[in-house]
């Protein structure tokens, strides 16, 4: 029971992991283009584990977008900024959580 409630918890956490920076990724390429270079151009298969999208995170997590010119694509950018590192954390801290419970009760049979 433990397994698959831990399983479960990383799966949605890791979900909305990927809604997240999808919507930041999408919405500053299509709508915010100096901001998703400024970003370094990520994709979502550029961010397709929690390693690979640190990057991105870091990049939100110091508000280093404050740094471009575009009122806008800041505003935009502060607005999915809280979602996005609460989302990418919980994802790590689940995974974290769900191997040391399958560290101390194994997987069940």
């Amino acid at each position: 029971m433990i397994f698959w409630t831990t399983f479960g918890i990383f799966a949605i956490c890791l979900i909305l992991e990927s809604i997240t920076s999808w919507i930041f990724i999408r919405g500053s390429k299509k709508n915010h283009p100096e901001l998703w270079v400024h970003a370094g151009e990520p994709t979502l298969m550029g961010n397709g584990d929690l390693v690979k999208a640190w990057p991105l995170n870091k990049y939100l997590i110091d508000r280093r977008y404050m740094e471009i010119k575009s009122e806008q694509a800041k505003l935009f950018a502060e607005k999915i900024r809280l979602p996005c590192v609460i989302s990418y954390f919980s994802s790590v801290i689940s995974v974290a959580i769900f191997f040391i419970c399958l560290l101390i009760f194994g997987k069940p049979e």
